[in-house]
């Protein structure tokens, strides 16, 4: 079993910069908890072979086990027909069940029950909208290899990235630029910007300002290399956010007012991150600051995206 799924799950990988302000009410729990059982028992997939609600339910006691570094996973003495493991999920923290949430997509058996584990991560969004909590899961990220395997050298499907559960502040420009950026970024020729957007948008939960900002400007010219990789244009890997801006204006024919509020994000890194030293004049990065940069380089990802086509 890999071990780092386990630790690294939504409530372990920092506090959050304000309390978690949503409430994972009971009704939440129920629909997730029904739709486990639903979902690993086949009952609704035409396509789906056997019952895996057993060998699901004991991945995730073992998985729980680690978790919380029990053998037993409950001290109240409980009625002999009642699951421990259900109890526990009934009554944790709201954190650790968002926890479980993340771990439902790491069980071995998954593959029996999802044609496209991406609809399952559609669903739970569903169930997640449904009770307004303001968290959603991004989706699967794979890549497609030629490697050897039993059968001889042949393609592989490696997944590059699995659901983690982030924050949405605003409903709108999650709407209209952040979940459209996940989508875009999903893509196996986006793998290393998606890495760095994820790791900002982790940051921010988080309250790394500076790191969120630094990360989500290196997904920005991750996107632009990629694009003139893609168009065969010249650039150098060594290039900044400001040479790529000119060499993507230049070959769409874009207009030179464009380069001023795309060069923007990299002022921004620039002037307010880590990403180079404060000397003397230790530098304030806010939340605001650190969300307009996430906001920015979403809606900057998407034009570039749609105007390289």
């Amino acid at each position: 079993m890999k071990f780092d799924f386990i630790f690294n799950s939504f409530s372990r990988r920092g506090k959050p910069a304000q309390p978690f302000d949503y409430k994972v009410t009971d009704s939440l729990r129920n629909k997730i908890l029904l739709w486990c059982d639903d979902t690993f028992s086949n009952r609704h997939n035409p396509y789906g072979r056997g019952d895996y609600t057993s060998t699901f339910w004991k991945e995730i006691q073992r998985i729980l086990q680690y978790r919380h570094g029990r053998q037993v996973l409950t001290d109240v003495r409980l009625p002999p027909d009642t699951d421990s493991k259900i109890f526990l999920l009934i009554t944790c923290k709201d954190e650790e069940f968002i926890d479980f949430i993340e771990y439902i997509f790491r069980v071995e058996c998954l593959f029996q029950v999802a044609n496209n584990e991406n609809d399952l991560v559609a669903q739970i969004n569903q169930l997640l909208s449904s009770e307004s909590l303001g968290y959603v899961l991004t989706e699967f990220v794979k890549e497609e290899r030629v490697e050897e395997t039993q059968f001889g050298r042949g393609p592989v499907i490696i997944t590059i990235a699995w659901p983690q559960v982030i924050r949405k502040d605003n409903q709108v420009i999650y709407d209209t630029a952040i979940k459209p950026v996940l989508q875009l970024l999903s893509h196996p020729n986006f793998k290393t910007a998606n890495l760095e957007y994820l790791e900002s948008l982790d940051d921010y939960r988080k309250g790394d300002w500076g790191d969120s900002l630094t990360k989500c400007c290196s997904a920005f010219e991750s996107v632009m290399k990629i694009i003139c990789e893609k168009k065969k244009w010249n650039y150098s890997q060594s290039d900044t956010a400001g040479p790529l801006i000119k060499a993507i204006i230049s070959n769409v024919k874009l207009e030179q007012h464009f380069e001023q509020p795309l060069v923007f994000i990299a002022t921004l890194r620039n002037k307010y991150s880590k990403s180079h030293g404060a000397g003397i004049q230790p530098r304030k990065v806010t939340q605001s600051i650190a969300l307009l940069g996430l906001n920015l380089t979403a809606s900057a990802i998407l034009f570039l995206s749609e105007e390289t086509k």
